[in-house]
């Protein structure tokens, strides 16, 4: 059979199976029954359906390893309950676990990162796999890539004359929908004063950010100002007064404030209200990630929903298909959001 030309169907009929269960299967929908899984998994392979044509070979082993064992996950900080990278870690630790395998947490501190050490208790003999979050210091970054295991890192540091790291990489598409985002804002307003805010050179995601952000105002004919822009170093941001004072002192706020993240979106909120300004009467706001569901103010943020549930899935499997199939080259993935266009990027 063409393999260009197998569908869900095929195996369903194959199997005699319907197109529902075929299809929880493959995209790991929870309350599976494993054997079912297996099947399906096998007819896809011995089919050729799409991707697991790849694994079509005689001694190709399992997609779905058998024996369970330990992932190791590397955290630059404990990121707050909103932030994506809680609702990446949940997704992870419970698609894992479908699997056989075990996720344990290690926090790094800046002293560990700084002198290239590994977390106090992390014995490599006993893992499997090394998967980052929120980590983005380079030298780090190879280090942990040079430990010779399977990787994957969530985004990761912003580095464009550098070699590719020896891992996979799975990230949000971030320049395409911030451009999307600010190009329906300003087509349907008359904006010309328009602000960045946020570490440009923090990871690959903000930069891409920022170059979609450039491209909205290039396509618009809007003239960029760096006095209308927040963009020191990431750090700086997590000082409680920073962004109070950087605002304060701007020598004219612009119309719309685009935010690398939601979380910067609403501590931009909070600062500019404690200086009596009120967005969308008088200042314009949207951000990224959609994550926030703390404040009353939820669903009023413009922004880029992305599928933070699915990046733990998806990185479940990656790191399955190299540990099983380490000849395997990594990969770099982006997986797409939706833009929410709401009310903070109308004016009243």
């Amino acid at each position: 059979m063409n393999k260009e030309r197998v569908t869900i169907q095929d195996i369903a009929d194959a199997l005699g199976l319907s197109r529902t269960t075929v299809s929880k299967a493959l995209n790991g929908a929870p309350h599976m029954p494993e054997k079912t899984i297996n099947n399906v998994l096998e007819m896809a392979r011995k089919l050729n359906y799409k991707q697991f044509s790849y694994f079509n070979t005689a001694d190709a082993p399992s997609i779905i390893p058998k024996k369970g064992g330990t992932f190791a996950l590397f955290a630059n900080y404990i990121p707050e309950h909103f932030h994506i990278a809680t609702s990446i870690m949940a997704s992870l630790e419970q698609e894992m676990r479908k699997y056989g395998y075990s996720l344990t947490i290690y926090m790094l501190n800046p002293d560990d990162v700084q002198s290239l050490h590994l977390p106090e208790n992390f014995r490599l003999d006993q893992i499997d796999a090394i998967l980052c979050i929120e980590l983005f210091n380079k030298a780090y970054s190879e280090m942990v890539c040079s430990l010779g295991k399977p990787v994957l890192f969530f985004d990761s540091y912003y580095s464009p004359e550098s070699s590719p790291l020896n891992a996979n990489i799975l990230l949000m598409e971030s320049r395409c929908s911030t451009f999307r985002m600010m190009n329906e804002i300003l087509s349907a307003q008359p904006l010309s004063k328009v602000g960045f805010i946020g570490d440009v050179c923090h990871c690959i995601s903000f930069h891409e950010r920022y170059e979609g952000f450039l491209n909205a105002l290039n396509i618009r004919g809007i003239p960029f100002h760096e006095s209308y822009c927040i963009k020191d170093e990431d750090h700086y941001f997590q000082e409680p007064l920073f962004l109070y004072d950087a605002l304060r002192n701007m020598p004219e706020l612009p119309e719309l404030f685009f935010c690398a993240n939601d979380l910067l979106a609403w501590k931009t909120i909070a600062a500019l209200k404690q200086m009596g300004i009120q967005v969308s009467q008088d200042i314009l706001i949207c951000g990224f990630d959609d994550t926030l569901s703390l404040t009353p103010m939820d669903n009023t943020l413009t922004t880029v929903q992305t599928p933070s549930q699915e990046m733990g899935i998806l990185a479940t499997r990656i790191i399955l298909n190299q540990i099983e199939s380490p000849y395997l080259p990594p990969v770099t993935l982006y997986l797409n959001g939706k833009i929410k266009m709401r009310t903070s990027t109308l004016f009243r």
